[in-house]
Order: C-alpha cells, then sequence, then structure tokens
C-alpha cells in the first residue's frame, strides 16, 4: 500500500521524502528497504526509522519502486514537481513463503550464511573489532541493546537519546566538538537535535553491504542501532578510523570510521 500524504514546506528542487513501515497495526519501521526510481537509475535505501530521500530530481512523472527483502514490492506513479518536497508514506506487506527443492548447504564457520563469508574472512585478519552471533545471542531478551554492544569497543562513542544510540568514533575534542570533520547543530536533523544528538564524528553505516547512513549528510538522519535487535543479527564489525576501514567500504577516508551490520 502506497498513499500519498500532502507535501510539507517546500524543500529542495525536485525532492521526495518518505518512510516505509510494515503493513500491520504496529508499523513497525522497515530499516534498510530501497526506495528506486528505475527511469532515473536513483537508489536509496531507508535509515534506522523507515525514512528516505531523494533530492535534485527533475520535474517529472516517475515509477517509485518500493522493496525491501522479506516484503512484497510497492510501486505507485509520483509527479515531482519543482521547488517542492512529495512526501509518502509506505506499507510493505510481508511475502508469502515459497517452498523451495531441498538443498543441502554447506555451513560456514559457526553456522553463518554464506553471504557472510567476507566478515568470517575479515575477523580472521583481526584488523577491526568484531561482535559475533554467540554475543549477540547473550544480549537477546535481556537489558543489553544493540547499542550497548557497540558502545564497549575501544575507539567508539556512543550517543544516547532516550532509547536511541547513534555511533560515532571516540576521537573528537574534550569540549565534544568533532575533531575530525565540520559540523554544526544545524547540519543535524531536527528530530535527531531534539531527541539529543548534538555533532561529532559519526560513522558510515552499512546494512548487509548497504550504505544506510552517509556521515557526510547528517542532515538525512542518523542511523540508531537500537532500531536493529540483537536477535536478528549476525554480526558486526566496528572500524573505528579511516586507516582501519576495508577498501571495499572506504569512501571518503574521513576519520570518522564505518559500522557494518549483518543479518542473519
Amino acid at each position: 500500500m502506497l498513499a500519498l500524504i500532502p507535501p510539507g514546506l517546500a524543500g529542495a528542487q525536485g525532492e521526495i521524502a518518505g518512510r516505509v513501515t510494515t503493513s500491520d497495526s504496529v508499523r513497525v519501521p522497515v530499516v534498510g528497504a530501497e526506495a528506486v526510481i528505475p527511469r532515473l537509475q536513483r537508489a536509496v535505501v531507508t535509515d534506522s526509522l523507515g525514512r528516505f530521500r531523494m533530492k535534485d530530481l527533475p520535474v517529472g512523472w516517475y515509477t517509485l519502486v518500493i522493496r525491501a527483502v522479506g516484503f512484497r514490492a510497492e510501486s505507485s506513479t509520483v509527479e515531482v514537481l519543482r521547488d517542492e518536497t512529495l512526501s509518502l508514506e509506505v506499507k510493505l506487506s510481508q511475502s508469502i513463503a515459497t517452498a523451495l527443492p531441498e538443498r543441502v548447504v554447506t555451513a560456514t564457520e559457526e553456522g553463518m550464511p554464506a553471504r557472510l563469508a567476507e566478515f568470517i574472512e575479515r575477523r580472521k585478519v583481526g584488523i577491526g573489532h568484531f561482535i559475533n552471533r554467540d554475543q549477540l545471542a547473550k544480549a537477546e531478551g535481556g537489558q543489553r541493546q544493540t547499542g550497548d554492544l557497540i558502545a564497549v569497543v575501544p575507539g567508539v562513542r556512543a550517543q544516547r537519546g532516550g532509547s536511541k544510540i547513534w555511533i560515532s568514533s571516540a576521537r573528537a575534542s574534550s569540549e565534544g566538538k568533532c575533531a575530525f570533520c565540520r559540523m554544526s547543530p544545524l547540519q543535524l536533523d531536527r528530530a535527531d537535535f531534539l531527541a539529543g544528538a548534538r555533532p561529532a564524528c559519526y560513522m558510515d553505516v552499512y546494512l548487509d553491504g548497504r550504505l544506510v547512513f552517509d556521515s557526510t549528510h547528517p542532515e538525512n538522519g542518523l542511523f540508531d542501532v537500537n532500531a536493529l535487535q540483537p536477535a536478528y543479527l549476525a554480526g558486526i564489525e566496528v572500524y573505528s578510523s579511516a586507516a582501519q576501514v576495508p577498501a571495499k567500504y572506504n569512501r571518503t577516508s574521513g576519520g570518522c570510521g564505518v559500522l557494518l551490520i549483518w543479518t542473519r
């Protein structure tokens, strides 16, 4: 189900902003859902609140596709107007499981799925810090959340706002200002700022290999790692400095590090 909400204040020229949730009454944000405009070959993924934003779109009519693993894809025709922000509310229904022919799968280390091979290989090399399934399992159903597990990793600072936790590099000045990036409170998303977020050296965040928080655009919303419960995760990689980041994920060499989160 995809419904239009009346546009709010005019934003950047040709902009689409939206939120993706489950279609049930709970309306849980769908993290890492992909919003795609095939005609423009543009795609973004949702953050920890299920939000996405596409900026600088040419004026015109487009087919917008919203898809996520485990859900039925939804598509709709939308019109992008000059100097207006089109706001969308997208509800995804879970897909019906289909029986597949029996296959014999050789388990990887600790029973992890084969797609986590790069996580396992990097862990063997030992560069960076790793939280494995055993550690995550111990946090299930307890008082510790995903952010609490990451917060104890050396070189990490957990920025807290209520039940939310945003992850930044600990390399900051004693005044709490970011020493490795240029940021003012005005660069933060208003909702994050009101929730307690402050300027910091926030890490890039990847979910199953897809960028879900771009540290160069904090105004699009920070990534709340507590939105992902330990029970749904297979492993976490933390690289607190640019020198540690695997080349595949080192986009900017900005010094704030990278957080890789892998689901089960």
